[in-house]
C-alpha cells in the first residue's frame, strides 16, 4: 500500500513538473531573439539560374579561369575556386572578393589591383565550372540536408522536398541564412504558418548556398527533457515494475 502512495506522489510531481514546462516552454521561443527577416526591397535572386549571361553574378564553388591579355605569364595555371567566404586568392595578388559580381566586373577588380605592378593589365574572367545549385535545410525537418533548387523556390518548397516540418517543428520561426561564409551574413526569422494555412504567399525566394534552420518548439523541447531526465525523476525500483516504461512511452 504504501510503494502505491509513494507512486502516486512521485507522478504527481511528475504530472506538475510537466504541466509547468509544456506552460513555459509554450510561451517560450528559442529564437525569438533574432529579427524578422529583412524583406524590405528584397527582390528574386534572378540571375543565377540564367547561366552563361552577362549579368550572372558569381557565387562561392563557381570556378574560373583568370587571363592577363597581355601578360600571359600571369594566367592562372588552374581553375580558380571561389571559396565559401564569397574570395579568390590569385597568386601575386593576394585576396579578391569574387561572388556577387559578373565576371566582367571581377575582371576590372583584378585589373586594379594589378595595376601597380602591371602596364595597363587588361583581365579576362572566364566560368570553367558552375556551383551546384543547392541550398541546405536542418533542423526539424524529417531528412535534413541539401536540395537542388530551381528559379523562384522557396523556404516552404525546400522543406517539403526534405519530407516536410516534424511534429516539433517551430514552424512560425524558421531561420534562413544567406551568405553564411561571408563576414556579414544575412540571418532572420520566416513565419511560414501564414503560407501553410492562408496561403499566404511567401516573401523570400532562395538563392544559392542559402541555409534553412528549423527550430524545435518549446514544447518539443520540454517533451525532450522529460524524457531524457525522467529516470532522474523516477526511482530505478518503478522502472524495475515496468511503471516508469510506460511513462515514457514503452521506451
Amino acid at each position: 500500500m504504501r510503494g502505491v502512495v509513494v507512486m502516486r506522489f512521485l507522478f504527481v510531481r511528475l504530472y506538475a513538473l510537466t504541466l509547468y514546462l509544456v506552460a513555459f516552454s509554450a510561451c517560450s521561443n528559442p529564437v525569438a531573439h533574432l529579427p524578422e527577416y529583412p524583406t524590405a526591397g528584397l527582390t528574386p535572386s534572378r540571375g543565377i539560374f540564367g547561366l552563361g549571361g552577362a549579368q550572372y553574378k558569381l557565387i562561392p564553388y563557381d570556378q574560373i579561369n583568370v587571363k592577363f591579355t597581355y601578360h600571359p605569364e600571369h594566367d592562372s595555371k588552374l581553375p580558380v575556386p571561389i571559396q565559401p567566404d564569397g574570395n579568390i586568392t590569385l597568386d601575386g595578388v593576394g585576396t579578391i572578393q569574387a561572388a556577387g559580381l559578373t565576371p566582367v566586373e571581377l575582371g576590372k577588380s583584378i585589373a586594379v589591383a594589378t595595376a601597380t605592378r602591371m602596364r595597363d593589365p587588361v583581365v579576362i574572367v572566364t566560368i570553367v565550372q558552375y556551383a551546384p545549385r543547392r541550398v541546405f535545410v536542418g533542423g526539424e525537418v524529417k531528412t535534413p540536408g541539401p536540395v537542388e533548387i530551381r528559379e523562384g523556390m522557396t523556404p516552404l518548397q525546400a522543406i517539403f522536398d526534405r519530407g516536410g516540418f516534424t511534429p516539433t517543428a517551430q514552424m512560425d520561426s524558421v531561420v534562413l541564412i544567406r551568405d553564411a561564409g561571408s563576414e556579414k551574413p544575412t540571418i532572420g526569422r520566416i513565419n511560414l504558418v501564414q503560407a501553410l494555412e492562408n496561403a499566404s504567399p511567401e516573401a523570400v525566394t532562395l538563392a544559392a548556398n542559402d541555409v534553412i534552420y528549423v527550430p524545435m518548439s518549446g514544447i518539443g523541447r520540454a517533451d525532450q527533457w522529460i524524457r531524457q531526465h525522467l529516470r532522474d525523476i523516477i526511482p530505478s525500483e518503478i522502472f524495475g515494475l515496468g511503471v516508469g516504461a510506460a511513462a515514457m512511452g514503452g521506451s
